[in-house]
């Protein structure tokens, strides 16, 4: 086990001329990557960062975003991945929260940063990414190349030190930091490695926002392994397998909101003759996944994370549909009911988590130790998710906790109802939200908000039918509402609280005269 600028050394000694990445019309060696590490390092201490510092990053893809996430853990001090989509109201709250020294950043996110830190306690000093004007307490990062001198040794940290804050935005209250440590990375990358079949001549797309935690194990994986990355500015289904063919691209990371995307694309001579073997993530939809393999000519490898566990905590390599897969070597795993206790298979209930090693979850969030206390309980991680497992011990993601309704006294998930939604002839995608149903006692109807296939007319009363016959008569929506897109985030996964609601312009199954009949 290495820690990070550890690997980088020892990456440069095997192969520094063996080309890192490629992202637009510029290709980086592993080498020239060691020495720009070194002189973006000397920028930031100049800056005055030191061992321990929190530095956000508020960065699109770029290769100077890399340099300076790998900076940052060659002078010893805590990365802070930043959503370029935060305004002055998150940032504030991210800053308040962790308390960063430094936040570097490009300037068209200079209004909301300024906003932000003029509203914080401890404001941070800002370096911005381009030239121009600086206000107080800022600089621009060309500046402080030019006045500093590269940093030639690393500080040398433990495996558990703190080494990035992750922040997760959760269903309810403020963003929570997840404290990541160089030994939970290392953990990821090397599940990461397994699940994507990674060998040295092997090319990966990266087409994640850096603020997404799956395109740093990307970019920590090819240092370990001697890999190249292709970077690509942002998702595109349009264009996927025109940049997977001019990368030279063998492994795609996938999101279960991607791989639909991808298959509603029409059919382009490129995906034809592309070049990759296997598609790896987590949440494929079961009835995608063989289609998925099919027209793509490729394997699917499943698994399942979350930033309080591990990049992933399971991981189906076997390609049994529908499942994420066995808990990985350095964690138990089993399902409990609503009292924490072990159910057996086929029964749906909390997914937990339980290292072997100690130090491979997340350490806590940050400054928050009563939130850590309802997360990390016995030694244990309660994930907030539901699963299953069948009698092999394969697990089956089975929705969140918290993306739930309660309706008439019956508790739904959420994922159940779209996934039966998903699989109606004439829908796209789905996403369900509860609604007051006027009834009290934080009684919910359910919306469906769906998007249509090509060429499918809006027809309601065949939705709500194809619902009828496959789930229970209370996890029928009453509401539909049609939209064009949803709103989608890094990870292109459906953003509910993005959605806009109308009821008035919903159908609504009752003013209809329509009801699912109760077998019993």
């Amino acid at each position: 086990m290495q820690i990070l600028s550890e690997i980088l050394k020892a990456r440069v000694a095997e192969s520094g001329e063996r080309i890192f990445c490629s992202f637009q019309d510029q290709q980086m060696t592993f080498k020239e990557l060691y020495d720009r590490v070194q002189e973006v390092a000397g920028a930031l201490v100049e800056a005055g960062i030191e061992p321990g510092d929190r530095v956000g990053l508020m960065l699109n893809s770029s290769l100077e975003h890399i340099e300076l996430y790998l900076a940052i853990a060659w002078l010893g001090a805590i990365s802070v991945p930043i959503s370029v989509h935060l305004k002055s109201a998150g940032l504030e709250l991210l800053f308040n929260s962790c308390s960063p020294r430094l936040v570097v950043a490009e300037r068209r996110y200079a209004d909301a940063i300024r906003q932000a830190a003029s509203e914080t306690v401890s404001s941070p000093s800002v370096a911005w990414l381009e030239d121009g004007t600086n206000g107080p307490g800022e600089f621009h990062l060309n500046g402080l190349l030019r006045t500093s001198r590269a940093v030639r040794n690393a500080v040398i940290r433990s495996f558990d030190d703190p080494f990035m804050i992750s922040y997760t935005s959760g269903t309810t209250g403020g963003p929570k930091g997840a404290i990541i440590s160089e030994r939970y990375r290392w953990v990821g990358c090397k599940s990461a490695a397994i699940i994507s079949d990674a060998q040295p001549d092997d090319t990966y797309l990266l087409w994640e926002s850096f603020y997404h935690g799956a395109a740093w194990v990307t970019i920590e994986m090819a240092l370990r392994k001697g890999l190249k990355v292709h970077m690509v500015e942002r998702f595109s289904a349009s264009r996927l397998w025109d940049q997977i063919a001019e990368g030279g691209v063998t492994k795609l990371h996938y999101t279960g909101g991607v791989v639909n995307i991808i298959l509603a694309q029409p059919p382009v001579e490129s995906e034809r003759s592309n070049t990759v073997s296997i598609a790896w993530g987590a949440a494929c939809p079961a009835d995608s996944w063989r289609k998925f393999e099919e027209r793509f000519q490729l394997k699917v490898r499943e698994g399942y994370g979350l930033s309080e566990g591990q990049n992933f905590t399971h991981m189906n390599l076997r390609g049994v549909v529908g499942s994420c897969g066995l808990p990985i070597e350095e964690l138990d795993s089993w399902i409990a009911d609503q009292n924490g206790d072990r159910v057996g298979p086929g029964v749906v209930g909390e997914i937990v988590l339980k290292q072997k090693i100690p130090g491979i979850t997340m350490t806590g969030y940050w400054g928050e130790p009563e939130k850590t206390a309802e997360v990390l309980r016995n030694g244990c991680v309660f994930t907030g998710d539901l699963g299953m497992v069948d009698d092999e011990n394969y697990f089956y993601f089975k929705g969140r906790k918290k993306d739930a309704l309660r309706r008439r006294g019956q508790n739904i998930s959420a994922w159940e109802v779209e996934r039966v939604l998903n699989a109606s002839p004439d829908v796209e995608e789905s996403a369900v939200i509860g609604v007051d149903s006027g009834l009290g006692d934080h009684d919910q109807d359910i919306l469906a908000v769906v998007t249509l296939r090509d060429g499918a007319k809006q027809d309601p009363i065949a939705i709500l039918k194809f619902c009828a016959e496959q789930l229970a008569y209370y996890q029928v929506p009453r509401f539909i509402q049609f939209v064009d897109a949803f709103p989608r985030g890094p990870t292109q996964r459906i953003m509910k609280k993005h959605i806009s609601v109308d009821l008035e312009k919903a159908w609504d199954a009752e003013k209809a005269g329509v009801k699912p009949t109760r077998t019993a």
